[in-house]
């Protein structure tokens, strides 16, 4: 497809079993020096994601992200990382989707995503494992910055997960905002916010549940004056994936024609709002999908960026579908839904977002996650029957190929 860069992650247990970097399993250091030199080799860009849910057991064994030591594991590993490709990888993502490693590994979800076991803790679990993510990818960040970034001269960012939400009606213009904040600012904010730190609507909101339910503190921890500033300005861009946004109501909607898309997660129920699908924006995959074809959210996250996050550059990290059943290879949902994403993408730069990248998701049929081989994201159809994982483009491919060879839209 003559793309320029590949974004992929390194296995932190496949360096280092234990998850401590005194162990190291050389065939695994190995195996990814043989990966970035062939994509160099082949003037394709690695960029290379730290941490993609991928935590040693060990490490989950002692807490995981709920035990604050994790910051220092973490910023080990990714000395190492460092050292040992950083003069052949110029750009380097700390942290995937905190948002949903926090949310579905250590509450919501938490039998169904890594390390689970953590339903009945789920009131302050996720707020502390996504508060040692954030400090971990600080650590990260600053040693690059110091350490490796003046003769590397590369660039560190993390990527998170935007969900963007739009008012049901103009009386749920304040749960739609506090609804983004909860969702994208808690994650974003900390580093790329004026004052860093947690969103002030998100502060006072959890501020408010204290008192209501007679706590001594917040469940949202707390940074140190010094953890903020080590925070703030410690990415040189922000990662974005997007999938998908909703409608939000501060009132469940009982008798519509909304899809009800509210899950009644923790923080769901902290943010107090009510999620809802426009049945008028098209499905992708099955009619019971959790993506639909809504290209605006990724346009409205963009402005949002250049508002009030000093215009940072932003990667688009991923952005992408699943088949759609009946399709086959002529994948037409999928090249309508990048196609109308890739077009939100241009509007926003025209507009003036500083976007210097996209990467779809995916290049090719893999593991996605609690739905296994189930749905497949790939521009590229791996046949699983076969020994040799015969990959197979689909018409999205071939469309793609030509949008990276033009690098920019053209019709189908």
């Amino acid at each position: 497809m003559k793309v320029k860069a590949y974004r992929f992650s390194i296995s932190w247990p496949r360096l280092f079993p234990n998850g401590l970097t005194e162990d190291i399993n050389a065939e695994g250091v190995e195996y990814y020096h043989k990966l970035i030199d062939l994509l160099v080799a082949n003037g394709i860009q690695p960029m290379v994601t730290l941490y993609h849910w991928d935590l040693p057991l060990a490490l989950g064994d002692q807490g995981g992200w709920i035990n604050r030591e994790i910051v220092g594991w973490f910023g080990d590993y990714a000395r190492f990382c460092f050292e040992e490709y950083g003069s052949k990888v110029k750009y380097w993502i700390t942290i995937n989707e905190a948002y949903i490693a926090s949310l579905h590994g250590y509450c919501g979800q938490g039998e169904e995503f890594a390390p689970g076991g953590f339903k009945k803790n789920c009131e302050w679990s996720l707020y502390l494992a996504a508060h040692h993510m954030l400090l971990a990818h600080g650590r990260a960040a600053n040693i690059y910055k110091k350490e490796f970034q003046p003769t590397q001269n590369g660039v560190i960012g993390i990527t998170n997960l935007a969900v963007w939400y739009e008012p049901l009606t103009k009386e749920d213009e304040e749960v739609a905002k506090r609804a983004f904040e909860f969702q994208f600012g808690w994650l974003t904010h900390p580093i790329y916010g004026d004052g860093g730190d947690y969103p002030e609507v998100m502060k006072a909101k959890m501020e408010e549940l204290k008192e209501k339910e007679g706590r001594a503190k917040s469940r949202l921890p707390q940074f140190s004056k010094q953890e903020i500033e080590e925070l703030k300005g410690s990415a040189d861009f922000l990662g974005i994936n997007y999938y998908y946004g909703f409608l939000t109501s501060r009132e469940e909607q009982k008798n519509s024609d909304l899809i009800n898309m509210t899950t009644l997660d923790q923080w769901e129920r902290d943010a107090s709002m009510f999620s809802y699908y426009d049945p008028k924006w098209e499905p992708v995959g099955d009619n019971n999908s959790w993506i639909r074809n809504y290209p605006d959210g990724l346009y409205n996250t963009l402005n949002f960026v250049k508002t009030n996050y000093a215009n940072i550059p932003v990667y688009i990290t991923e952005n992408g579908c699943m088949d759609t059943p009946g399709e086959d290879l002529r994948d037409v949902t999928r090249l309508r839904y990048l196609r109308n994403h890739i077009n939100a993408v241009y509007r926003a730069i025209s507009d003036g977002s500083n976007v210097k990248v996209y990467t779809a998701w995916s290049l090719m049929d893999n593991f996605e996650w609690n739905f296994a081989y189930g749905i497949k994201f790939g521009l590229y159809r791996v046949d699983f029957s076969s020994s040799d994982r015969t990959r197979i483009p689909k018409q999205s491919a071939e469309w793609y190929g030509r949008v990276v060879l033009r690098n920019g839209l053209l019709d189908y």
